[in-house]
């Protein structure tokens, strides 16, 4: 039975427990053919791995009786997950898992997208927003990836939207951003190396947004394309009376304006903020599979 017919065999095993993620067989294929041929048995266990890693379950049991929480170990490179909506309020956080973020088509009609690896529990996605979170209760850390439609403009919260042209390039982008409403520029706009890319940085901050006394009043910061980055559909909202800090990234992905936006809301602890920079720091962009 060759490596074909078991990795196959493997994934009909699971499809039922679980949504089918982004696999690199191809990647998988090419490994094994560099390590020249491999006995039936040591194959079997190369399947038998796959499986484990679909479904959660590891191929070798701890034994050691401790309760203690274990690291998380890094996540396959291999998989990579749909980045669905979690709920943390209801046991549903995030895996620790390479998850990707869709950023539309380019030109030629290829599929984009952002990876990125979340190593440790407590975190939750919105996914049709390309966010993840989070919170506790003095702060929120927020970390988005997005393709922007419009930005805010000179009225206060959802007033005066202003525009990002389609043909809009990295450099037409960060004069919207260095100008938001209510925010002072304390970094920035400049040229920094990021994400393996160029990229323009500029970093806000604001000691309260303010919005008109009305129940459910927010500060809409920009809309964007969300779902699969194809519609501007998705938007990045503020709720009123709190500090805000952001650093956003703005890069050319294939010739279309990326933003990367680290949010920090409220005051969050060291340790949140050291996660969302974990986190910020697992991104990379290129295609997607068909």
């Amino acid at each position: 039975m060759n490596l074909d017919q078991l990795l196959t065999d493997a994934a009909r095993q699971v499809a039922d427990q679980v949504d089918p993620p982004e696999v690199d067989l191809e990647a998988v294929r090419n490994r094994a053919a560099r390590a020249g041929r491999r006995r039936t048995t040591a194959l079997a266990v190369a399947a038998a791995a796959v499986t484990a890693a679909l479904v959660g379950i590891p191929l070798l049991a701890d034994h050691d009786s401790s309760t203690a929480p274990l690291p998380a170990a890094p996540p396959t490179s291999q998989v990579v997950w749909s980045l669905n909506n979690t709920n943390c309020a209801m046991d549903l956080c995030l895996k620790p898992r390479t998850y990707g973020i869709p950023l539309g088509r380019d030109s030629s009609g290829h599929r984009l997208r952002a990876t990125l690896t979340v190593q440790s529990g407590g975190w939750e996605a919105q996914g049709d927003l390309h966010r993840i979170s989070r919170a506790n209760a003095e702060g929120t850390v927020v970390l988005s990836v997005y393709q922007p439609s419009e930005f805010a403009g000179p009225g206060q919260c959802v007033q005066g939207m202003r525009r990002v042209a389609p043909d809009a390039a990295m450099d037409d982008v960060v004069p919207l951003l260095s100008t938001l409403p209510q925010f002072a520029v304390v970094d920035g706009p400049r040229a920094v190396p990021a994400f393996g890319r160029d990229t323009r940085y500029v970093k806000l901050r604001t000691d309260r947004i303010s919005c008109p006394a009305v129940a459910g009043a927010q500060y809409n910061l920009a809309e964007f394309y969300g779902m699969e980055g194809e519609v501007p559909r998705g938007e990045a909202n503020l709720d009123p009376g709190q500090p805000v800090l952001i650093e956003f990234w703005v890069l050319e992905l294939e010739g279309k304006p990326i933003v990367v936006e680290a949010r920090q809301e409220g005051i969050p602890d060291d340790a949140m903020i050291r996660g969302l920079d974990q986190l910020r720091e697992s991104l990379t962009f290129g295609f997607r599979g068909p």
